[in-house]
């Protein structure tokens, strides 16, 4: 075999393997508009405030968005999460955040992105009630466990607790609003983030001092989770730039999130 042939079988052989190793992004006039719905009640990661949004994901997100500015034009656009969950599921949108991952849950979200933040969710709980012993020991009635709507949020054992009927869970719209349900005794607990909680309360003291949060005590770690953005799986032809944004995406928040963690 001469060499020109050998080298013309090789050029066969690895060049359309080589052509797949980067995601293809077609040729449009840049930048191309991407949006990304938000959690419009999740403070202090997300939170809208008379139409602007604000919080510490929506700053790391920005700020990576900035660094895409001439490839991409970003916008955060701010929904009611249980509206978002259901526009990614519909295909409607082509990404959400800040979801935890729940790759069997949520089979419409697929990949994300590195992650923003890791965050610790507890069962915050009226005094006198625990969820520390379920489901091994049943409770003496039914307990009332308050969480976002739209969130999935419970642990192997809670899981197990709501299955044999000990808890029965009550989706309500915010983190403000399952506060104010736990301090008035309409529900026994309620699983959130730590942080976004604890603000919450404090909030709440300040703001509706009516309302009596002193009962309140943390109970329980429930799960430590990271949150991300969240992408659409499938629907390729409908947004062919997809993978190149989650690389450039995914490496511009890199670049944001390890700044913020070197000292200056």
């Amino acid at each position: 075999m001469n060499l020109f042939r050998l080298v013309f079988i090789c050029c066969c052989i690895f060049l359309p393997l080589s052509s797949n190793a980067a995601p293809h992004k077609p040729e449009y006039s840049a930048p191309i508009k991407v949006t990304i719905l938000v959690d419009d009640a999740y403070p202090p990661y997300s939170y809208q405030v008379n139409g602007e949004l604000y919080g510490i994901y929506v700053d790391i997100v920005k700020q990576a968005a900035r660094l895409l500015s001439h490839e991409y034009q970003v916008t955060l656009q701010a929904v009611p999460w249980k509206r978002g969950v259901s526009s990614m599921a519909s295909g409607e949108a082509i990404a959400l955040m800040p979801p935890y991952i729940h790759i069997k849950k949520r089979p419409y979200i697929w990949p994300y992105s590195i992650p923003l933040q890791e965050e610790v969710v507890v069962a915050f709980c009226n005094q006198g009630t625990t969820l520390k012993n379920l489901p091994h020991a049943k409770p003496d009635r039914v307990l009332n466990i308050g969480i976002n709507a739209g969130y999935i949020i419970l642990d192997e054992s809670l899981m197990e607790a709501q299955k044999q009927g000990f808890i029965q869970l009550w989706e309500n719209k915010s983190t403000r609003s399952n506060i104010e349900k736990l301090a008035r005794g309409r529900i026994d607990c309620y699983i959130n983030d730590r942080l976004s909680t604890l603000l919450g309360i404090n909030k709440m003291s300040q703001i509706t001092p009516s309302v009596n949060t002193s009962n309140i005590v943390e109970d329980k770690i429930v799960m430590r989770r990271t949150a991300h953005i969240g992408y659409l799986k499938g629907f390729d032809e409908k947004y062919p730039f997809k993978q190149d944004f989650i690389l450039r995406m995914d490496a511009a928040l890199r670049q944001v999130i390890d700044n913020a963690a070197t000292p200056p």
